[in-house]
């Protein structure tokens, strides 16, 4: 006899539970030696699932982490892949307080300088160290690379600790545009189809481009080459605006976490 699908009555002089939000619950996995992402091979610092994000049905994200951190080779810049409420991977890239970057608001940066990644830089921002460890734009544990080194100023700008500095700065990109398919953005996929059919990026592609966006950023640094790996020209002449300007952050500066 078939079950009943009626919900079951609460107890008498019970209490009802009313429904709470919760933190992102996350599943470390075992990390290799080194992990093949595309073409690129890295050394993890870190790799997690996340329950929340996982997206839906079939599709090549079945087989893909939600969260992986690497130091690229190449560049020596801290590297993260971090999968979207809507599915979608993005990727992003800290430099230090001597990067002639540091501290630039993501549109910000001249064009001139020729940063080229997918559908263009969409964040900019310190590390994140009061959201849940899973989704927090932020090395994967106590980094040490910037202590020592004098801590540049931001106007407007505190810290989770509220020492009014920052170690390191994230530049970012998600591939959630209209060309860009979500696995649990069903709704938003049927938006702007004169575009075209939308392509899911797989973390092969994001790690591409995140590696080429960690080395474009170390041309741009001057203070090393990158090495016979590297994809852009090293020795770029700098034509900034007036830094003053581009540090002036904005509420809501973030565009995605």
């Amino acid at each position: 006899m078939p079950k009943s699908t009626k919900p079951r009555r609460s107890r008498a002089g019970g209490k009802s539970r009313s429904l709470t939000s919760v933190k992102p619950q996350s599943t470390a996995l075992a990390l290799p030696d080194t992990l093949r992402l595309g073409v690129h091979h890295i050394r993890p610092e870190q790799i997690l699932q996340i329950p929340e994000r996982r997206p839906y049905g079939e599709g090549p994200w079945e087989s893909e982490p939600d969260r992986v951190a690497w130091i690229d080779a190449a560049s020596r810049y801290h590297c993260l892949i971090l999968r979207q409420p809507s599915g979608a991977l993005a990727g992003y890239v800290a430099v230090g307080p001597e990067h002639p970057l540091w501290g630039y608001l993501a549109d910000a940066i001249p064009t001139e300088l020729g940063l080229t990644v997918h559908r263009g830089l969409t964040y900019s921002a310190t590390c994140q160290k009061n959201d849940p460890p899973a989704v927090r734009v932020c090395h994967p544990h106590d980094d040490t690379r910037f202590r020592g080194v004098k801590q540049q100023s931001v106007p407007g700008l505190k810290d989770s600790e509220g020492s009014g500095a920052s170690d390191a700065w994230w530049f970012g990109f998600a591939c959630e545009h209209a060309c860009d398919f979500l696995p649990r953005g069903y709704a938003r996929n049927d938006e702007d189809r004169e575009d075209g059919p939308r392509e899911y990026r797989d973390i092969a592609y994001v790690a591409d481009q995140t590696v080429a966006l960690a080395r474009q950023l170390k041309a741009l640094d001057g203070n090393a080459p990158i090495g016979n790996e590297g994809s852009a020209a090293t020795g770029v002449p700098l034509a900034l605006e007036d830094r003053s300007k581009a540090l002036k952050l904005r509420k809501g500066g973030r565009d995605h976490v």
